[in-house]
């Protein structure tokens, strides 16, 4: 019989596990291969959603993240690497983190873009000295897709948008809330 101390143990070194290897990833990385992924991620983003590039072009910042990592069971960890481009141009990298509770199970990964459409928040976000959290330090609208694919257009005018696509594996949380976005050093 498998008592609830070994389940709690193994939950705990799952989460463990998982939170060591998101942290590997988001802290070793080479600029040259992410501004790749980070390019290959916008390209994918402008030919699956109708309008992207007027929205990219429209934009004050975009932080492109090419792949975001999640996974738990009940306790659940994510995180990535992301390109902070102005004028079409890198000019910050960020990693992101996030541990969340609740009804969580599974593993799964995707890629989003945050679209800054306001200057306000992005001077926010590339002056905060500490991490910047989506939900404390500004609120972040995560853009759905309806019928058709057509866009909310309601959610594309706040002052931040984030686009999640591309998600492969099974993890139901599209919440952003929470997460931290810590600059990285070149």
């Amino acid at each position: 019989m498998i008592s609830m101390q070994m389940i709690n143990k193994s939950l705990i070194g799952a989460v463990v596990a998982l939170g060591m290897t998101v942290t590997a990833q988001v802290q070793a990385f080479d600029a040259k291969t992410q501004d790749a992924e980070a390019k290959a991620t916008l390209e994918k983003f402008d030919k699956e959603q109708p309008g992207a590039k007027a929205i990219i072009n429209s934009a004050k910042g975009v932080l492109v993240c090419p792949s975001i990592t999640k996974g738990g069971f009940i306790i659940g960890a994510s995180g990535g690497k992301c390109s902070l481009n102005i004028n079409g141009k890198t000019v910050d990298y960020y990693g992101y983190k996030a541990v969340k509770y609740g009804f969580l199970a599974g593993i799964s990964s995707y890629s989003m873009v945050m679209v800054f459409n306001d200057e306000a928040a992005l001077g926010k976000f590339r002056s905060n000295k500490r991490k910047w959290e989506a939900g404390a330090d500004a609120n972040v609208a995560v853009a759905k897709t309806g019928a058709g694919g057509v866009l909310d257009t309601n959610n594309i005018k706040s002052p931040v948008v984030a686009f999640v696509f591309g998600e492969k594996g099974l993890m139901g949380d599209a919440s952003l809330k929470g997460g931290n976005f810590k600059r990285l050093d070149k």
